[in-house]
């Protein structure tokens, strides 16, 4: 019997800080995959991670999930790389951008090594720019190397629209468009509630978009 139609679907998160952390919380409570790898440079801190997800598998089973290297991506289906150095006060998402190149140059190359097929899914700063360096490394199609890009943003940005107005965000329908940074746009033309568009004072438009802008870095 033909078993490779059972291949469990596989993410490889690689860095596990707040971001690579939480990403796989979420997957592991959605179950949208059943096998996780953590991988991080600070291999001690991806273990710690993995057994503390593991302790809660009685809860939530159905995925199996390790702290693992660049030889675990082979066979994954996504690979979502959030590793990288942070944001310092006073920094821009640009003045990472020549320490995060270098990092992405090399986790890239590893990741090539042993996964040609699947999707990368990049989540570190300065995101948009770093999607094209792994794009240029990693030789794959332009259509398997995603950022995360403004969606993040959008969210923040319908959040505290909808706490200006006292509306659930979740019926708030607006996006911030372009780069995830200092140049990202906010479409207020399109910011509406079932159809209805939003009637803000211009003061208060300016303080949600810099707060839309500044809040997450």
């Amino acid at each position: 019997m033909n078993t490779s139609i059972f291949k469990p679907s596989r993410a490889v998160i690689i860095g596990t800080g707040a971001v690579g952390t939480t990403t796989a919380y979420t997957l592991l409570l959605r179950k949208r995959v059943s096998e996780i790898v953590l991988i991080d440079v600070n291999h001690d801190k991806a273990v710690g991670e993995a057994l503390d997800m593991n302790h809660g598998l009685p809860f939530v089973g159905g995925v199996k999930i390790w702290a693992g290297d660049y030889p675990d991506c082979e066979g994954a289906d996504i690979i979502i790389v959030t590793a990288g150095a942070s944001q310092k006060p006073g920094e821009t998402r640009i003045d990472l951008l020549k320490k995060n190149a270098a990092i992405f140059n090399e986790i890239v190359q590893n990741i090539t090594k042993y996964n040609t097929e699947g999707i990368l899914l990049i989540a570190t700063n300065p995101v948009d720019i770093l999607s094209y360096v792994t794009l240029k490394v990693s030789g794959f199609p332009a259509n398997r190397v995603i950022g995360s890009g403004t969606l993040l943003d959008s969210a923040r940005f319908r959040y505290l629209l909808g706490k200006h107005k006292h509306i659930d965000p979740r019926s708030i329908h607006a996006h911030i468009i372009g780069e995830h940074g200092d140049s990202e746009v906010a479409v207020w033309s399109l910011a509406n509630v079932a159809g209805i568009q939003l009637d803000i004072e211009e003061e208060d438009k300016q303080q949600i978009y810099d707060s839309t802008k500044k809040r997450g870095l």
